[in-house]
Formats: C-alpha cells, structure tokens, sequence
C-alpha cells in the first residue's frame, strides 16, 4: 500500500550502511508507530481495513512483556544483565515427582523474564496463562489467545497483588493524594489521563473506599485502596 515509503526506507537504509539499529530507530520514532489504537469514525469509514494505517492495530502482548511491564511500573525490575537464573516460584498447587526442593521469590527477585529458569514439570501459572511456549516441544510460531482465564489470573495473581501494592506504596512516597492518579496514569501510559478517565478514576477509589472501610476523603492515603487502581 505505500511502496513510496519502502522505497525511501530501503535507501536510507543503504545510505546508513545497512544499519538495523539506525532502521529500527527511524521506524520506532515515527508518528504512526506512536499513534494509539482508538478509532476515529471518518477514517474508518475511508479506510476500514486500516491498510493505510491511521490507526495502531490491537494486539496481545506477550507474556514475557506483560510481566516485565508490571515490574518496571511498580519499580521492582532489575533492569541488570547475566547472572544465574532465578528459581520458579512454587504454589502450593504444584506438587509431583521432581519437584525442586527449594521455591523462589513470588517476583523473581525483580529479574526480567528473560532471567527466570525454566522447568518444564514446574511451569510459571501466569507466564503459561499468557501462552508462553511449552518447553517439552518444538514451536515455531506463538500462539496468541484471548480467553477469560486471562483476566482471572489478572484479578487473582498474587504476583499481579504484590506489585500493585508495591507500586500503591510507591505512589504514596512519592506524590502528595491531588497527585497520585495523575501519576499513576504517566507511569502506567506514559500520558497524562482524559477528563473523564480521572472522574472514573477517583470514583473507582471512593468506591474502593467505602468497601474497604476506609473514609473516602482519605482513598489515595491507603495502600489497600490505591492498589485497586
């Protein structure tokens, strides 16, 4: 559809001596590459298969990226390099022969996923939720799902409830209660959040509030309740 734009890339590729990393960064700083995925009602009518890119495509995110993110927001990644990998954390559901005698942490010592160790017995639940590849076979190409074991692992995830607590009280050190929504918006979506994303924002913790006992002039002050957000 833009074979004007593959002849201009191929040539600053030649002219940037073949370079990936130079091509790679054209691309990645482009306005399209950063455009957001919602969808504007005139350009979908001119172009409702999107060939002509208006907007950014849905797509599912890996697993491995999805709990990097978490840990990156929450400020618990260990962004270092090499070193041994981090035992798999062991629930109390995984049980059988040639179980590991001994657990790791629930957040793997903060290490990206890269660096957690693989047993193929003894499988990260999340990681496999989110259809990381099986180890005991060969696979060429992920398979990406979208079913409703995902959003529950979402809501019931005691590594997903640790790093919201983790990044709730680092939310609180950091910021005064007027600030901590906005905040939590630039951290999570590198943006500031919408009119009506901090109205729903700030009745979602009142809310939170009132279930949790808490007085709700008081949400952003509570831990418990700012990692309901």
């Amino acid at each position: 559809t833009h074979p004007e734009l593959l002849d201009l890339l191929a040539d600053e590729f030649r002219r940037d001596g073949w370079s990936l990393k130079r091509l790679i960064r054209r691309l990645v700083l482009t306005r399209t590459y950063a455009q957001s995925s919602v969808r504007d009602p005139a350009s979908e009518e001119r172009d409702p298969a999107n060939r002509l890119w208006h907007r950014a495509e849905v797509r599912r995110l890996e697993s491995e990226v999805i709990r990097d993110a978490m840990l990156s927001i929450s400020g618990r990644l260990d962004a270092g390099m090499y070193g041994p990998p981090v035992p798999v954390y062991l629930t109390p559901f995984m049980q059988g022969r040639g179980r590991p005698g001994q657990s790791g942490p629930l957040d793997g010592a903060g290490r990206r996923s890269v660096y957690q160790a693989v047993n193929r017995n003894f499988l990260n639940p999340f990681m496999i939720t989110f259809d990381t590849p099986q180890p005991a076979t060969a696979v060429g190409r992920r398979s990406q799902s979208n079913v409703p074991a995902q959003a529950l692992i979402l809501l019931n995830s005691e590594f997903v409830h640790q790093q919201a607590m983790v990044w709730a009280q680092s939310l609180k050190a950091q910021q005064p209660p007027d600030r901590r929504v906005e905040t939590a918006w630039l951290q999570a979506f590198a943006r500031l959040p919408l009119p009506a994303e901090a109205a729903a924002a700030d009745e979602f913790l009142k809310a939170a509030a009132v279930e949790l006992g808490v007085p709700s002039e008081s949400a952003t002050d509570h831990d418990a309740v700012l990692a309901q957000l």
